[in-house]
């Protein structure tokens, strides 16, 4: 059974850590607040930009 204490252990844990750390630090610095708009009507013409009419098909 491995040394629960052992120095690569701490040592990959500690860079796991800060790594952590650092993703953090830049999601809170650069996109927190990073926001979005979204039209429905352009995300519905985007999706959809040639809509199919309700009704009877042609020729009948």
């Amino acid at each position: 059974m491995p040394n629960p204490d052992s120095p690569l252990r701490r040592h990959l844990g500690w860079i796991i850590a800060l790594k952590l750390a650092a993703i953090l630090a830049l999601w809170w610095c650069f996109v927190r607040d990073a926001g979005v708009a979204v039209d429905p009507a352009a995300v519905s013409r985007q999706f959809a930009p040639n809509p199919v009419s309700q009704g009877a098909p042609d020729g009948q």
